[in-house]
């Protein structure tokens, strides 16, 4: 596992073997030279960079990045994945009578492996860079500094440990971004940028599709892993997608612009590399979640009092048993003239429900079983209702009046029940598959929404033009900026969170980052934020340190 899990990498890097100096040829003098040779290790990012300049971090997704090989594949045995490491002997110096001499350095490096030689670098300057397996190593640094009376050399041997946390995200919306854009649409049509796959058709198509984004807590994990230890590196490689199910999307294909199984994918992605952490969300569309939204949103009480009952009752029971071709309809009879029943069809979609899902997580797990992970985190849902109190309360959800929920909402009633009758069974589900696969279940987060930071919460206030505060409110809109960032660019104020700000995107603003479209309108709609995101991600963090 990652050094800085169990902390010895950190004490190989700096436990000093050996140090000896010599003077060769060198005339007498007063006092002779000192060598004092030193040396550091790191390894460059491969994760968080934006190789191609357009503002947007890199996401390759490609076999060759997370091989460290380059393109064009390998004819036979693969070579094993070899990572940069930079080697730095900067803070060797020479003093003579106590002070240091300003001279110029010739470097040697010997790196061995098992008491066998590995490579041997020659620099003139105190840097050098080296590809190397993981592994540990032990590195011999020769010094020469040429003196106007002879020359002086100086070693130092010291063992290093190449690693590299191979990362990997794979599930639902939750996991991909949805509702996060890279870059938001613009006024002039301009369609919402998704995540950067580096000018490849095939992964920037996938990307896409997949409303995949860096603004996600499993790239902001990773992101935060990379920049926790410079004497390692990251390599991170998402494959979730907006909308999969366990049965659709990660066993199976998706659509048709997702075709492949997340878990081939993934297979196909990493080769023998072994997963040091796989980042899960998912269960929320196997109980119906878009279709749970819709259901209560519908189901109006003012709108329409006769079926309320029935189409609430419906919504239960779909998410229960997966049934979602349940309806009502009015019936007219003596006494009461009208009534409501409830009706059945074959159009609405079959899904697990939570009775399945336990069975769909088990068949996941068998999957996850035929890769090489080491450790596996499952993401708890959030709370959307503020249920906590404070500013945050929402007495009600989805009241926009944006398509396709029109002037309907999820009254605070409503919101209880959800919270009773799905939100807490689906956490606790997933918890028990936790239990009983092995994987960690990354909790509090529901509750952590809960505490002022639902739905209805204050928007995050990042800044605008001066005059904007006084305009009508639809006017914030227009100006994404003034509440959405990336969260690698959040201002101090923006990342304490403080309660009564949403962690959640509304469907307004969901409209005008990536619009409605024919395919998923506000798709973003009751998704975490990039402050949500941003929470999930020091989650999962903390359960990763504390493993």
């Amino acid at each position: 596992m990652w050094g800085i899990l169990g902390g010895m990498a950190a004490l190989l890097r700096f436990l000093v073997l050996a140090v000896a100096f010599s003077v060769a040829g060198a005339a007498e003098v007063d006092e002779a030279p000192m060598v004092f040779p030193a040396f550091e290790m790191s390894m460059p990012d491969r994760f968080g960079i934006d190789g191609d300049g357009d503002g947007i971090i890199d996401l390759p997704n490609t076999a060759e990045y997370v091989s460290g090989r380059r393109p064009g594949g390998c004819d036979g045995t693969c070579p094993e994945a070899t990572f940069t490491v930079v080697l730095d002997a900067s803070a060797s110096r020479v003093t003579l009578g106590g002070v240091n001499v300003p001279i110029s350095m010739r470097h040697r490096w010997d790196i061995e492996a098992g008491g066998e030689p590995v490579a041997q670098v020659e620099s003139f300057g105190p840097l050098a860079r080296v590809d190397l397996p993981e592994g540990e190593y032990t590195v011999t640094l020769t010094v020469a500094a040429e003196l106007p009376d002879g020359v002086v050399t100086g070693r130092a041997r010291r063992g290093i440990v190449v690693e590299d946390l191979l990362v990997v995200a794979i599930g639902d919306s939750y996991a991909s971004g949805e509702g996060n854009p890279e870059r938001y649409r613009l006024p002039n049509g301009e369609a919402a940028e998704w995540a950067d796959g580096l000018a490849d058709p095939a992964v920037a198509g996938a990307h896409a599709a997949a409303h995949r984004s860096t603004v996600a807590w499993p790239a902001l994990t990773a992101l935060a892993l990379e920049k926790a230890d410079p004497g390692s590196s990251v390599t991170f490689v998402s494959v979730a997608a907006s909308g999969a199910t366990v049965a659709r999307g990660l066993l199976d294909g998706q659509s048709p612009d997702l075709p492949v199984a997340q878990m081939d994918q993934i297979a196909a992605l990493v080769g023998e590399r072994e997963i040091d952490v796989l980042l899960l969300s998912i269960g929320g569309n196997d109980i119906g979640f878009s279709h749970l939204i819709r259901g209560l949103v519908d189901a109006d009480e003012l709108m329409d009092p006769l079926c309320y009952e029935t189409d609430l009752a419906n919504v239960w029971a779909a998410v229960e048993d997966g049934d979602w071709g349940r309806g009502s309809s009015l019936g007219f009879q003596v006494w009461p003239p009208v009534t409501c029943r409830a009706t059945t069809t074959t159009d609405g979609p079959r899904l697990p429900g939570l009775r399945g899902l336990p069975g769909e997580l088990d068949r996941l797990a068998e999957a996850i079983g035929t890769l090489d992970v080491d450790e596996v985190y499952v993401m708890e849902y959030p709370d959307p209702t503020g249920a906590a109190g404070g500013r945050g309360t929402c007495s009600e959800i989805v009241g926009d009046t944006t398509p396709p929920f029109g002037f309907h909402e999820i009254s605070a009633a409503e919101q209880e029940l959800g919270r009773l009758r799905v939100l807490g069974p689906l956490n606790s589900t997933l918890a028990e598959a936790a239990r009983r696969h092995g994987w960690t279940f990354v909790g509090g987060i529901a509750e952590a929404f809960a505490a002022g930071h639902g739905y209805c919460g204050n928007w995050p206030d990042y800044g605008y033009p001066e005059g904007y505060y006084d305009r009508p409110f639809p006017d914030r809109l227009a100006f994404p900026d003034g509440w959405y960032r990336h969260p690698a660019r959040l201002n101090v104020k923006a990342e304490a969170g403080e309660p009564g700000i949403t962690w959640y995107r509304t469907a307004a603003q969901s409209a005008a980052l990536q619009g409605p479209d024919a395919r998923r309108n506000t798709a973003g709609t009751m998704h975490p934020n990039e402050l949500g995101h941003l929470a999930m991600a020091r989650a999962a963090l903390a359960s990763i340190w504390s493993d």
